[in-house]
């Protein structure tokens, strides 16, 4: 089986049919249930190793001084945002899923606003992964009075390393420009309200 460690071999060392498995040919690629059994197999690991974690279906490799995340294997993951600058979720209701290939993370959402969700102005969203300083974020989203109306285009931008922010978009001027959200624009935000986004982007 996968997980028993590293195992430095000697000159004259003879291997058992399960040490050429266990050490050699299974952890070719090691492959541990989580972060926690890759911790506690590996209490010193090397700089380049690579491992699988099954519990995220996740590559990942060792850069001297910590794990890096690479390639995702699996699903994507599921993840909650964090609305602030004069929003909070209250019981709002979440769809959201990203994964991070290498550098690049790919992130969705889905936002139906509850009865206690707080509207203000300034709709910020916290990353799922934090990128890098001065990343360029690429993304689109919409938002609606209901799921059955019609939409209404908005942008996005980044904030800083820790939030992107959604805007409504002012169209009154000869170019649309991108402002702030309210609680009326670019809609009158309700219960049932929806808002959703697409965005990629590099992580640090």
């Amino acid at each position: 089986m996968a997980g028993l460690g590293r195992k430095v071999f000697t000159a004259g060392d003879v291997l058992t049919a399960s040490q050429v498995q266990d050490f050699l040919q299974d952890q070719a690629v090691m492959v541990f249930a989580g972060t926690a059994a890759r911790s506690s197999a590996i209490p010193t690991p090397s700089e380049g190793m690579v491992a699988i974690t099954t519990d995220t279906d996740e590559l990942q490799y060792y850069n001297g001084s910590t794990w890096v995340a690479g390639v995702p294997f699996g699903a994507w993951q599921t993840w909650t945002p964090t609305l602030s600058g004069g929003w909070a979720n209250g019981n709002g209701v979440w769809t959201a899923k990203y994964a991070q290939i290498g550098k690049t993370v790919i992130a969705t959402g889905y936002y139906v606003v509850g009865s206690t969700t707080t509207k203000g102005t300034t709709l910020n969203l916290s990353f799922p992964v934090t990128p890098s300083t001065g990343a360029y974020i690429n993304g689109s989203a919409y938002c609606a009075v209901t799921s059955s109306t019609s939409f209404a285009p908005m942008g996005v931008i980044a904030n800083n390393t820790t939030n992107f922010q959604l805007t409504a978009i002012n169209a009154a001027s000869t170019f649309a420009s991108l402002v702030t959200v309210t609680t009326t624009a670019p809609i009158t935000w309700a219960t049932g309200s929806i808002f959703s986004f697409t965005i990629t982007y590099e992580a640090a």
